[in-house]
């Protein structure tokens, strides 16, 4: 339910919508889409939905009490809007309320780390000034629900936009404007739905159509100013580009900086690890300038420090300094509705990371292990598949699993799923090698070794738990926390 500046009857919002009022002009406050939350003061937007057809609620909103409706037909007797396409509307409205309040937006996208930084940049910004998408209300009717929650003293709106197949962005881009774009990274997370890398990123960049002159695209993605060094490999350094000037018809030129930053130090002693001192580095043309933080921020895990990045340049992009946001990050806690959770579980570091997963996270997630300080020294893995991977499924569980098995100090992996099982099932037929022997398939939750587990565990241990939502690998964490205290 949203209330729209400054347009309280029929007649205004058929201008707004490019709609055709039927019946009487009739005046109204609120605007729901669920039939279920109606009240005299209310119209009924009739959106179609993948599951739903709102023209198929309209009678009964009408019946609950609603004032109109606006839908792609005309229901006799009842005022109301007819337009061709009720999600265009949708779009229409929330151009509408953000050309009424005007505030800075950012947009961000990307495979992985959006939901992280979105809270790292709300929580630099005053979170009394600005708007956030909320949850999961990423997708292309998400966006624009975040925007209609504008009021007219917003001066910030941080958009998380979400991608589940190509064209999600296109009317998103023609309808919003952003006055900076962040891409966090582009990887093959949901290539099934999206056939190939290509298309991923088509979609993704899709956004900058939606830039407005003089905007600036912030670039975690894409980076090319040389080859990745020692210390990017062990998630040491992270880079990030800015441009600005990128308008096609523009005389200006296009400026790029480059900024890098550096873990400087680590865990705080008597704290779960996760927390990191970083070094800031800006290059443009000749010239540079380093930003170092005041004490350490609380992270979690160690790609973080790469959306702390983003964050800070974001911010940055939005009016707030470098200096600012940085001391602002160093009060920064992963939410407790965060993907990513560290805690103990008696003398052993549990890390939770159940929410999803996809090759790159869990390369970045495996190569935290194998190179964090901080952790215990020995490793136990507890995996599951990584879905919507189509043809490049076989290959990036190897990888995966490959990856794993090198680990130092490794005590036993636990795998769940068809993929992983099928991997080492063909594996161990054509290597007889003892590599495979730390390797355990899972097959009912129920059935999990938990002696085994537990003898294993007879020193100080990190255990990773890490699928895809649909492995449901958080049981595990329940397991584990009911048995291993």
């Amino acid at each position: 339910m949203f209330e729209l500046i400054d347009v309280n009857d029929l007649a205004s919002l058929a201008k707004i919508i490019d709609g055709n009022l039927t019946g009487e002009n009739k005046r109204f406050q609120y605007i729901t889409t669920d039939s279920r939350r109606i009240n005299r003061d209310t119209l009924f937007l009739a959106l179609l939905g993948e599951k739903y057809d709102g023209n198929d609620f309209c009678e009964t909103a009408i019946e609950a009490g609603a004032r109109a409706y606006i839908s792609t037909k005309e229901i006799i007797n009842h005022s109301g809007i007819v337009v061709e396409d009720t999600y265009l509307a949708l779009l229409k409205m929330a151009r509408y309320q953000q050309q009424q309040v005007n505030p800075k937006t950012l947009a961000i996208t990307g495979s992985n780390g959006k939901t992280t930084l979105k809270e790292m940049v709300a929580h630099i910004l005053d979170e009394q000034e600005s708007i956030k998408t909320k949850d999961n209300e990423n997708n292309q009717f998400g966006i624009p629900f975040t925007v209609l929650r504008l009021k007219p003293e917003t001066r910030f709106l941080v958009l998380e936009c979400g991608a589940r197949k190509l064209g999600d962005f296109d009317l998103i881009s023609e309808y919003l404007k952003f006055d900076v774009l962040a891409i966090t990274n582009i990887n093959n997370s949901h290539i099934e739905i999206f056939e190939n890398q290509t298309n991923i990123i088509r979609t993704k960049t899709k956004l900058l159509d939606g830039l407005r002159v003089g905007g600036s695209f912030i670039d975690g993605a894409f980076e090319d100013w040389g080859t990745s060094d020692k210390l990017m490999e062990m998630n040491q350094t992270f880079r990030v580009n800015v441009h600005h000037n990128l308008e096609r018809d523009s005389d200006t030129k296009p400026l790029t900086e480059n900024w890098n930053c550096t873990v400087v130090s680590g865990q705080e002693e008597g704290s779960l690890p996760g927390f990191f001192g970083l070094s800031f580095q800006q290059t443009l043309s000749s010239s540079s300038k380093r930003f170092q933080s005041p004490k350490k921020m609380n992270l979690g895990p160690r790609h973080n420090c790469h959306n702390a990045l983003l964050a800070i340049l974001a911010a940055r992009e939005l009016g707030v300094k470098c200096s600012e946001s940085i001391e602002r990050m160093c009060e920064f806690k992963i939410p407790l509705t965060n993907r990513y959770f560290l805690e103990y579980i008696g003398q052993h570091l549990l890390i939770n990371d159940t929410y999803n997963a996809n090759p790159e996270s869990f390369t970045s997630t495996i190569n935290d292990l194998a190179t964090n300080a901080s952790y215990p020294k020995n490793k136990v893995l507890i995996i599951g598949d990584m879905l919507e991977l189509g043809q490049y499924s076989e290959d990036e569980h190897a990888k995966i699993l490959q990856q794993a098995i090198s680990l130092p100090n490794l005590k036993a992996i636990f795998v769940k799923g068809e993929q992983f099982k099928n991997l080492i099932s063909t594996a161990k037929k054509k290597d007889k090698s003892s590599q495979f022997e730390k390797i355990h398939i899972l097959h009912k939750n129920e059935d999990f070794p938990l002696s085994l587990l537990s003898d294993l565990l007879d020193q100080e241990s990190v255990i990773l738990i890490k699928g895809s939502m649909m492995m449901n690998m958080e049981e595990y964490v329940d397991l584990l926390k009911n048995n291993l205290l």
